[in-house]
């Protein structure tokens, strides 16, 4: 979002700037708090209207058995037996955005509980488009790389992008955005980065002074790119600043992503995307995988597909290894998380008449749906649900979509944010009612 006031605050000094700018940030913010009542109704969107969703696919397929196990982690929690469940969505441009997944997040969190933002990763300082419920921002050019270069120097961490400077004045400043019930302030602060004795130590300051916390890279740590930080209070922003405490050595600092927690029981729903991402760029980031572990996830959902299915030429058999090779390492580094495959959308591909429909997206959906029957793994067939071969049409039509017909508008992916909850709880209650 542009921001009115640089004007004026580019007269004021470093330390006004940061203090005027974070009261302008807590006034915008409170004035988006609304009462939990109202928020109940949060993206409330009737079915009727749309006569091509087919309703009686809106289920979660084959959850009695592959889900139970995240099941009785939310009855757990519903029952306050268990304080938290971490759920982790990854996925490509549909979910970078996190319309979707942040849909779903704040259904979840007003629901059971909400336990934090979750998972997040500075997109705009790497000039990608972010998400809307935070803001970072810089002064300093980083270098960065997203997963579907992974043949590009720079390795890969756990929110499939990362960036980098060599500049030792560096910052990032940091805010926080509630949405509709929901109060994103933090207690806890997780940074994964790149720790040793030729990178930068960073500082942890808010609106007043620096001395919140240090990350200092030389540190013995237990996990290698992870720096920790508990606060007295709840903070709605901050800025990371590099330090350089040895000039013969440190010379970067290297960052992978953002965790930002609360001290409130409920759900921590993660959100990693990357656009134009597929199955086996995430099997091929060097760090990913090992940095996945720490968030502890109960419930990984993969929402892949489309850019495996864009251009022509699509195999199903290697398609089908890519799959195997990104759930096995998953189950492999998280074995006590229960997993879900969401089948992509429908979609148009680019011809030399123009958009047409792409018949491949349907041989993507059987793909995934034949991994998971084999393997036992939950799936989320919205292929069928929004109405199969052609339906993006009427999804464009409707005012759904955007005008690539391979993307959503942001009513496309709450609607399809709420279906998803919908077949989820559906599921759950299910669950919940043979257990009592």
């Amino acid at each position: 979002m542009k921001n009115f006031f640089s004007p004026l605050l580019s007269f004021l000094t470093r330390f006004s700037f940061i203090s005027f700018r974070a009261l302008l940030f807590t006034a915008v913010c409170c004035s988006c708090v609304i009462t939990a009542a109202n928020a109940q109704q949060m993206d409330s969107v009737s079915y009727e209207k749309y006569k091509f969703i087919d309703l009686s696919k809106n289920k979660i397929e084959n959850d009695s058995s592959a889900l139970s196990s995240f099941y009785q982690n939310l009855l757990l929690l519903e029952e306050k037996k268990n304080k938290r469940v971490n759920i982790t969505h990854i996925g490509d441009s549909h979910i970078q955005a996190d319309i979707f997944s942040g849909t779903i997040r704040q259904h979840l969190q007003l629901k059971f509980g909400n336990a934090g933002r979750g998972l997040i990763f500075p997109y705009r300082v790497a000039k990608s488009n972010e998400p809307g419920s935070y803001k970072t921002t810089s002064g300093t050019k980083w270098d960065a790389k997203r997963n579907v270069f992974y043949d590009k120097p720079l390795p890969i961490g756990i929110s499939g992008f990362t960036i980098e400077t060599n500049d030792s004045s560096a910052e990032i400043d940091l805010a926080v955005k509630n949405q509709p019930g929901l109060d994103y302030s933090f207690t806890k602060f997780t940074l994964f980065h790149e720790r040793g004795l030729s990178n930068y130590d960073i500082t942890i300051c808010d609106s007043i002074n620096c001395e919140q916390g240090i990350f200092k890279s030389s540190d013995k740590s237990n996990n290698p790119f992870v720096s920790e930080l508990k606060f007295e209070k709840p903070m709605r922003q901050i800025i990371l600043r590099n330090k350089n405490t040895d000039t013969a050595h440190q010379h970067s600092t290297r960052i992978y992503g953002m965790l930002l927690e609360n001290d409130s029981a409920g759900v921590l729903y993660n959100m990693i995307g990357v656009n134009g991402a597929e199955y086996r760029h995430y099997t091929k980031s060097k760090y990913f995988m090992e940095q996945l572990t720490y968030l502890q996830s109960s419930l990984v959902i993969i929402s892949m597909g489309t850019n495996e299915g864009f251009n022509k030429g699509f195999d199903k058999d290697l398609f089908y290894k890519q799959i195997d090779s990104l759930v096995l390492a998953i189950r492999i580094t998280n074995p006590s998380a229960s997993v879900i495959l969401t089948t992509p959308g429908d979609s148009f591909r680019k011809s030399r008449k123009g958009r047409v429909k792409n018949p491949d997206i349907k041989l993507v959906e059987a793909t995934i749906i034949t991994y998971c029957k084999n393997n036992n793994l939950a799936y989320w067939d919205l292929y069928e649900i929004m109405g199969g071969y052609g339906s993006m049409a009427k999804w464009y039509t409707a005012k759904l979509s955007a005008a690539d017909r391979v993307h959503f508008n942001g009513n496309g992916y709450k609607l399809q944010a709420n279906l998803f909850y919908d077949a989820l709880m559906s599921g759950y209650e299910k669950y919940r009612k043979n257990k009592s």
